[in-house]
C-alpha cells in the first residue's frame, strides 16, 4: 500500500514539474517572439525613418532646382514639345508631388508658409474668423478662445473678458502656466484653454488651426497655391466644384496671378477670394513626406522646414 503510495506522490510530482517546465518553456517562447517581433518593428521603423528623410532630401534638392530654373515654367510647352520630354520641376503647391524611393511609392509636399497666416501678430478680428472657419459658431466659446490666446501671447497677467492667464492652468492642475510670449510652433495652440484637438487638426470638413496658422506664415492674405483646400472655407459658401477647379489648376501648374481664377470663381465670390488669398511667398518652405495613402492626419507627415536665405 506504501508502495503505490510512493508512485502516486512521484506521479504527481513528475505532472507538476512537467507543467511548470512547459509554462516555462512557453514563456520563453512568447517572450522570444515579442522580442523578435519588437526588434523587427524597431528596423522597419528605422527603414521607414531613413525613407521619409530620404524623401525630405529630394524633396528639397527638387525645390533648389525649381527655384534656379522657374522662370522655364512661363515656356513649358514650348519646352516641352522641343525636348520631347516633361518639364518637371517640383514648385510649391499644398497637393504632394508623387516619386518612388527603393520600391516605395511616396508622396513628397512642398509648401511655401505663405499659404498660412502668421500666428503672432495677428488681429482680433482675423482670429474670429478662422475660428469660425474651423467650425466653432458659438459665439462665446469661440470669444472664449481668441481671448485666452491673446492672454497666452500678452506679456501682462491681466485677463481679458473671457480670457485665462496662469491662474487659470494652476486651478486646472496643469504643470504650466501663461507663456505671456509669442508663440513658437504652431502644436503649442494644444496647451491654451479651449484648443481641442480637433479645433487644431480639423473635421468634420472643416480645417483645422494646423492648416491656417504657422510662425512663418503671412500678415495678410494666404498663397493661393500652398493653402490647404480646407482653408477656402474661409469663403463661406464657395460651391465645391470651384474648390476643386482650383486645386485642379494649380496641380497642373503654379497659379502667379489671382486673375487668372477669374473665370473659374464666380463674380460674387471673386472679391472674398482677393480678401483672403493671393500670389505671395515667404522665407520659410516646409517639406513633407509620408507613405503614399498614409495622407490624412497631421502625424502622418514628416516634416522639415527650410529658412529661404534669398527671395524665391
Amino acid at each position: 500500500m506504501k508502495l503505490h503510495s510512493n508512485q502516486g506522490f512521484a506521479l504527481l510530482a513528475v505532472f507538476w514539474i512537467s507543467l511548470l517546465l512547459g509554462i516555462l518553456a512557453l514563456n520563453y517562447a512568447t517572450t522570444a517572439r515579442l522580442n523578435a517581433e519588437a526588434a523587427l518593428n524597431r528596423r522597419l521603423g528605422a527603414e521607414r525613418d531613413y525613407l521619409l528623410r530620404s524623401a525630405v532630401t529630394k524633396g528639397y534638392h527638387e525645390y533648389l532646382k525649381y527655384r534656379a530654373n522657374r522662370s522655364l515654367l512661363a515656356k513649358k510647352e514650348e519646352i516641352e514639345e522641343l525636348s520631347g520630354q516633361p518639364l518637371e520641376l517640383w514648385y510649391p503647391r499644398y497637393e504632394p508631388w508623387e516619386c518612388e524611393i527603393e520600391g516605395v511609392k511616396v508622396g513628397v509636399k512642398i509648401v511655401d508658409e505663405a499659404g498660412k497666416f502668421r500666428l503672432n501678430g495677428l488681429k482680433v478680428e482675423r482670429w474670429r474668423r478662422i475660428i469660425e472657419a474651423c467650425g466653432v459658431v458659438d459665439e462665446e466659446v469661440r470669444d472664449g478662445i481668441v481671448d485666452s490666446v491673446q492672454d497666452w501671447i500678452d506679456g501682462d497677467s491681466l485677463h481679458r473678458l473671457n480670457g485665462a492667464e496662469s491662474d487659470y492652468y494652476e486651478e486646472q492642475g496643469l504643470e504650466y502656466g501663461c507663456k505671456n510670449r509669442e508663440i513658437d510652433v504652431v502644436n503649442e495652440l494644444l496647451l491654451i484653454k479651449g484648443v481641442t484637438y480637433t479645433l487644431y487638426a480639423g473635421g468634420d470638413g472643416h480645417p483645422g488651426l494646423i492648416d491656417l496658422l504657422s510662425p512663418y506664415g503671412c500678415d495678410d492674405k494666404l498663397d493661393i497655391n500652398s493653402c490647404a483646400p480646407a482653408a477656402l472655407a474661409l469663403i463661406e459658401d464657395l460651391p465645391p466644384d470651384v474648390i476643386a477647379e482650383i486645386i485642379t489648376l494649380r496641380s497642373t501648374t503654379p497659379i502667379t496671378k489671382l486673375a487668372e481664377l477669374s473665370e473659374l470663381v464666380p463674380p460674387e465670390y471673386f472679391s472674398l477670394l482677393r480678401q483672403y488669398f493671393t500670389v505671395a511667398d515667404s522665407e520659410y518652405v516646409t517639406i513633407g513626406a509620408a507613405e503614399s495613402g498614409r495622407d490624412g492626419e497631421p502625424g502622418n507627415w514628416y516634416r522639415q522646414v527650410f529658412a529661404v536665405n534669398e527671395k524665391k
